[in-house]
């Protein structure tokens, strides 16, 4: 009985908002490293950088132009995992406003697959 109400109660998941599939621009957070154009996850935290390559920093940037926008969302974040796919990256400089300009459009992404 205790197995049955122990697996039936997740623990908290890390993510407290969705990911929706993305494509943006990454790289480590080193000078005259090019930018890498990838497939992965955009959250409000962060993002999961779909990426083969091992990391050469502990923090990474990341660039996103969000569908119907025009101008670009610059951010900085720390690696917090790694998986063979990519890294996880949780977002340590992220203004306000483009953290809001992220919560809408996943906000429109998930309403509109419900």
């Amino acid at each position: 009985m205790e197995q049955t109400a122990h697996t039936a109660h997740r623990p908290h998941d890390r993510r407290d908002s969705p990911r929706v599939p993305f494509r943006f621009l990454a790289r480590c957070a080193v000078d005259g490293e090019a930018y890498e154009e990838t497939r992965g996850d955009l959250s409000i935290g962060g993002v999961f950088w779909g990426t083969t390559h091992a990391p050469h920093a502990p923090e990474v940037e990341v660039r996103v132009v969000l569908p119907g926008e025009h101008s670009e969302i610059c951010a900085r974040g720390q690696i917090v995992g790694r998986r063979d796919a990519g890294l996880h990256i949780r977002f340590t400089a992220l203004s306000q406003d483009d953290e809001m300009a992220i919560a809408r459009y996943i906000d429109e992404v998930v309403i509109g697959w419900e």
